[in-house]
């Protein structure tokens, strides 16, 4: 089609006059004729083109020049103002923007993380344990007392800067992540989020993704093998106000994970990473780390923390996930919290409340009159089931009086 009177129209897509521009479009992309500019375009410019796609109609977001196809031709033209000017006329084929694309080039930047990482490796002779990691709460998206995404970056860094010293230290065979929920910060919880968040939902995804990859590559560099594990929680959840829309499984948390997983799975030096996910319908998940059995649930669905061990012990009679769990690991109360529940043939079964890893749990300080401090659980497994080493890794003080 002509785009001559839409030229004419609408906002200019040439610097000068020239010639008529012109625009055929398919189902699948197009190609255009006749853009004249007097700056030279260096390919891969998509947003040079941007006018072409408004002019015809198109949104710019779906379309992307096939940057082997451009051509240009250049000529020196006389000046208005006097002397001449050099002008360039181009011709280029673009193409629809395909889901697959889509992946491609939002793995991109993880696969970069996930490159900066491997540089480090795991110790030739490990101890036979698992290192357990739990990064909960990280509510990506969320503005608090210790400050916003920045500060956020600036947590983890540093969390993530002592963990990898404690991992060298003491360098285990294997290791497990787990994400007890609430990675991003959402904004159907409360109505304070449309206000206090710095993120939109969307961002809150990439940034989580991004994080996510972080956390990962940087654990499974330093093992021989890592199991990433997470459930469904109450910020992540897909929402409509207070409501639960879909099944336990539509939640935003795992979604960032299953992204990261598809990414880390094409790069062959991240195959040693697995994922373990909750079944469609629950909302809890165990795990076999060497001889102990390892459960995890958000705990939103229970109430109050202490009511924890009854829960525990009562989802035995609905034959739930956790019914088995030797260790139990819940996030969602922002406190720190290791606690004996019972015992199985003669070994106690341990409830650990992580930390977390967000920017102010201030709802739950105004509501106890107690802080939470942030930070990351670790602790190693044994063949016997026994968990030792336990570590909880605050930030460094220089890291909060910044923040």
């Amino acid at each position: 089609m002509s785009l001559a009177n839409l030229v004419a129209e609408g906002p200019p897509v040439v610097d000068v006059a020239g010639p008529t521009l012109t625009v055929d479009v398919s189902a699948d992309g197009g190609e255009f004729v006749g853009m004249v500019t007097d700056k030279p375009i260096v390919p891969g410019d998509q947003g040079a083109f941007a006018k072409v796609y408004a002019l015809a109609g198109l949104d710019a977001a779906d379309y992307r020049i096939i940057d082997n196809t451009l051509r240009f031709s250049a000529w020196e033209q006389s000046s208005r103002v006097g002397g001449t000017k050099t002008l360039y006329a181009y011709r280029a084929r673009f193409a629809r923007i395909t889901e697959a694309d889509r992946t491609v080039e939002d793995m991109a930047p993880l696969m970069a993380i996930a490159r900066a990482n491997w540089r480090k490796r795991p110790a030739v002779k490990p101890k036979d344990l698992t290192r357990v990691v739990v990064i909960s709460d990280a509510q990506i998206g969320k503005v608090g007392s210790r400050g916003g995404t920045d500060a956020l970056d600036d947590r983890i860094a540093d969390l993530l800067g002592q963990l990898d010293q404690i991992m060298v230290a003491q360098p285990c065979r294997d290791a497990v992540v787990a994400d007890p929920g609430d990675l991003t910060e959402g904004f159907e919880n409360v109505a304070a989020q449309q206000f206090t968040n710095d993120l939109s939902h969307p961002a809150q995804l990439r940034k989580a993704r991004g994080i996510l990859t972080n956390i990962v590559t940087t654990v499974a560099a330093r093992h021989h093998a890592t199991v990433v594990a997470t459930v469904p929680s109450n910020h992540a959840a897909w929402r409509k106000g207070k409501n639960v829309l879909g099944r336990p499984c539509d939640d935003y948390g795992i979604d960032s994970h299953m992204a990261v997983h598809e990414a880390l799975s094409r790069d062959p030096k991240f195959r040693h990473v697995t994922w373990e996910f909750p079944s469609d319908w629950d909302e809890s998940l165990t795990i076999k780390v060497r001889g102990a059995v390892v459960g995890m649930v958000h705990g939103h669905q229970v109430g109050k923390p202490d009511s924890i061990p009854g829960w525990w012990k009562g989802q035995s009679h609905g034959s739930q996930a956790v019914k088995d769990a030797t260790i139990l690991l819940t996030g969602h109360y922002h406190h720190f919290r290791a606690q004996p529940s019972g015992a199985v043939d003669g070994v106690s079964r341990t409830w650990f409340q992580a930390p977390t890893m967000d920017n102010g749990s201030d709802w739950y300080r105004n509501a106890s009159g107690e802080d939470s401090e942030p930070g990351i659980l670790t602790f190693t497994i044994d063949d016997a089931g026994r968990w030792d080493n336990l570590r909880l890794i605050t930030p460094s003080p220089a890291i909060e009086v910044a923040a």
